[in-house]
């Protein structure tokens, strides 16, 4: 991880070692903090979104922290080719494998993780860095979008875990979909830092780019109104998942996240993108980290759900 980016992600934990939970009255104030991070930088905010999020998993499953953690990762993607699994061993349990796409490994004190136990099923545990038999392996990550996010598979070797319980505690909660809209909030603070340098360096003789800031205002206007509505409906029902406005609100918001990437460069050439080191990463960053919404694949199961009578449509 950069420097600047490393000194970023703790002074957010410094700052605010917890964003209010979503659905606990102040929704939106996490959002908002979670936008403003990325606007400065998405390496950082990244791992600092990561660790909120873990803070809010460790509610929801009534589990206390352990007193020495000070930052957190939540690594739950699968790989197929590269398989973890938990292992009993004398009165614990012990991890064998490799778990891909763990960000911020080479940064963080302790981790939440999903694997896989041939007698329980799929699991969810809890990983203190500092335990014996890790080693990480970084030749995979060769990306230059999130090129200051380490993201290593890990490979474990008969290493102790605490285990949590069933991966489906984790992925059932309501606060599983909450936290993916906070995420689109991430991208949304990141596509607007992006349509600011055209709003700032807009010329009046340049009516096609103005053109594009006009439509880069519409969609994040709109994105904005989609966040302010779903904050206050996991305020008033932090019970629901609200996973088709969830779905919805991400699935828009990739599309604006791209679409403004691209009329940026239509509109300013290819300067800022040579030039301004800082506005580079962000759109490498933002167009990477967006790929977390699966596109098609997401849009296509949101099909699915808006098939349920109880979906309203109309105005």
């Amino acid at each position: 991880m950069s420097r600047a980016s490393a000194e970023l992600f703790r002074l957010a934990l410094q700052s605010s070692p917890r964003l209010p939970r979503p659905g606990g009255g102040a929704t939106l104030e996490r959002w908002r903090a979670l936008a403003a991070l990325a606007a400065q930088d998405l390496a950082a905010c990244k791992l600092a979104e990561a660790h909120w999020d873990a803070l809010v998993i460790l509610e929801d499953l009534g589990i206390e922290a352990p007193r020495d953690a000070r930052s957190w990762g939540v690594w739950a993607a699968e790989n197929p080719r590269a398989p973890l699994s938990l292992q009993r061993a004398g009165d614990g349990d012990v991890l064998v494998g490799c778990k891909s796409w763990c960000s911020g490994a080479d940064v963080v004190s302790h981790a939440l993780l999903t694997c896989e136990d041939a007698e329980r099923g799929p699991c969810f545990v809890l990983l203190d860095m500092r335990a014996p038999g890790i080693s990480l392996d970084r030749q995979g990550w060769q990306a230059l979008g999130m090129r200051h996010v380490h993201t290593p598979q890990l490979r474990f070797d008969h290493t102790p875990v605490r285990l949590l319980g069933e991966r489906s505690e984790y992925l059932q909660r309501p606060g599983f979909w909450h936290g993916g809209a906070g995420i689109a909030a991430c991208w949304y603070g990141a596509a607007c830092e992006i349509a600011q340098l055209l709003r700032t360096r807009l010329h009046e003789d340049q009516p096609h780019a103005a053109a594009h800031l006009g439509t880069m205002f519409t969609q994040l206007r709109a994105a904005r109104s989609m966040f302010h509505q779903l904050a206050q409906r996991l305020d008033a029902q932090p019970h629901e998942p609200w996973v088709e406005e969830v779905q919805a609100l991400r699935s828009f918001v990739r599309r604006v996240a791209s679409d403004t990437i691209e009329r940026s460069a239509r509109a300013m050439g290819p300067a800022p993108l040579c030039n301004d080191a800082a506005h580079a990463q962000r759109c490498a960053d933002l167009a990477v980290w967006c790929t977390q919404q699966h596109a098609e694949k997401d849009d296509a199961e949101l099909a699915r759900l808006t098939q349920a009578p109880s979906v309203v449509w109309e105005l």
